[in-house]
């Protein structure tokens, strides 16, 4: 688990790496400078551990990496013509079984653009590329494929001036009001030709209204054992959907609305394939936990939560200092799980959690761990 503190500014933030052992408390193993955003950590081939950050703001990409469960890392800066100035821009990272890595910076608003830095495992190389969108797009969720291939599901994050509406004149200018999915057929040219599909895009019901900015929003992404994408996403107006694209078509977009807090919910599949969508509510004291019913084969036909009560360990809703829980199971391509590890966040309190999603006989979460 990794968390930023203040550390000497607003560029200079300090990360910090936690290892949990069995039957063990947390330990601070590693930590560093994360410049101004939080830095971003997988888990790679054979377990290994990389990071990836930002040190000072300068707009260069550091690397860190283990192989033996954190005792002693390993460091490189990951060439690239990244974001330069005092801004980081915002970076995803993602993952396969196979070890391919890719990591994606996003720039300014218009254009937007994509830079980004792929690891193969045939080559033993990190690969920089660039590709120029209309607008930009971030908080991505990245998916590296098995065919040179890459898949990108990502939020459109503009200023309100750039889509022809009213400006705020002070508070936040930007607007969330389209999710889009971009696949790569084939990852190896230096600016690979990208395929765009626009999931959804909600028009502001009074374009006046400039608090009226988080209307459409990506809270999930994930690939099932079918190949399948499923994007989980919020519309202001109607409550959360769940789309699920094959082949880079729209195979369906549901309307869930048992979800009670579309804002912060996640989805994935036990070892027997049986999905389920896991949210906090909006108060913050139960972690819903909702099972496909029995004649669900895609995750839209859910039955009534679990609802396990964190109160003494709760979450929140704010937008920035609360955030959903966040799985170390896979995302796509790896062996699923009966257990989940995950962490939720309440301004300075980073909680951690463990469920057996397969704890009865209804499929349905009965264990849970909390610290």
């Amino acid at each position: 688990m990794t968390y930023i503190s203040q550390g000497d500014g607003l560029n200079d933030r300090q990360w910090h790496l936690m290892h949990k052992a069995p039957n063990a408390s947390w330990q601070e193993i590693k930590a560093g400078n994360a410049g101004t955003e939080p830095i971003n950590i997988v888990l790679g081939k054979n377990d290994s551990i990389h990071l990836f950050a930002w040190p000072q703001t300068t707009g260069k990409l550091q690397h860190l990496y283990s192989t033996d469960n954190g005792k002693t890392f390993s460091s490189e800066w990951l060439d690239g013509t990244w974001q330069q100035g005092q801004e980081q821009g915002y970076s995803s990272v993602g993952v396969n079984d196979r070890g391919d890595m890719v990591l994606i910076q996003t720039a300014e608003d218009k254009p937007g653009t994509f830079f980004w830095t792929y690891y193969s495992t045939e080559t033993n190389k990190w690969t920089f590329h660039q590709n120029t969108l209309d607008l930009r797009y971030t908080y991505a969720f990245l998916f590296p494929g098995y065919h040179n291939d890459l898949s990108i599901v990502a939020t459109r994050d503009v200023q309100r001036h750039f889509l022809n509406l009213p400006q705020a004149q002070d508070g936040n200018p930007w607007i969330f009001n389209e999710v889009k999915y971009f696949h790569i057929d084939d990852v190896t040219p230096k600016s690979p030709h990208i395929d765009q599909v626009v999931v959804k895009e909600v028009k502001p019901k009074d374009p006046n209204d400039t608090n009226d900015r988080d209307i459409t929003y990506v809270t999930d992404s994930y690939i099932d054992t079918a190949g399948r994408m499923h994007i989980l996403y919020l519309d202001e107006y109607n409550g959360p959907h769940q789309a699920i694209l094959e082949n880079g078509k729209i195979l369906k977009d549901v309307l869930m609305p048992n979800i009670s807090y579309g804002q912060k919910v996640r989805i994935t599949q036990d070892t027997q394939g049986h999905f389920y969508l896991i949210s906090t509510d909006e108060q913050g004291n139960h972690l819903n936990i909702y099972p496909g019913a029995p004649d669900d084969t895609d995750g839209t036909i859910i039955e009534a939560p679990t609802r396990i009560d964190i109160s003494h360990f709760p979450g929140c809703s704010d937008y920035d200092f609360c955030h959903s829980p966040t799985f170390t199971v896979p995302r796509n391509g790896h062996a699923l799980s009966d257990i989940i590890d995950g962490v939720y966040g309440n301004f300075n309190k980073e909680i951690y959690f463990r469920i057996n999603l397969r704890g009865n006989d209804k499929n349905g979460a009965q264990s849970f761990t909390l610290p």
